[in-house]
């Protein structure tokens, strides 16, 4: 089952909806700084910006092969004076 999500705007709540939709719902602009989201099950309730930065999925990282090490250029063969 999805994790469903309440928002609170004004005193009056609306949902639930799932986290994605609160995600797009916020991608899109339509969340005000002033709404309130609560997580299912829980009792806090938490302004908008901190609930959506703490339920954004971790950015994927993106794995980097290490160059092969270069071989130490040559040492410089001098003349030397006669």
């Amino acid at each position: 089952m999805k994790s469903l999500v309440t928002l609170s705007r004004a005193f009056v709540e609306f949902g639930p909806f799932t986290k994605a939709e609160v995600l797009d719902f916020s991608k899109r602009g339509l969340l005000q700084d002033t709404d309130y989201l609560r997580d299912e099950g829980s009792d806090t309730w938490l302004p908008t910006a901190e609930w959506v930065s703490a339920s954004k999925p971790a950015p994927k990282l993106k794995v980097v092969k290490a160059a092969a090490p270069k071989a130490a250029p040559a040492a410089k063969k001098t003349k030397k004076a006669a």
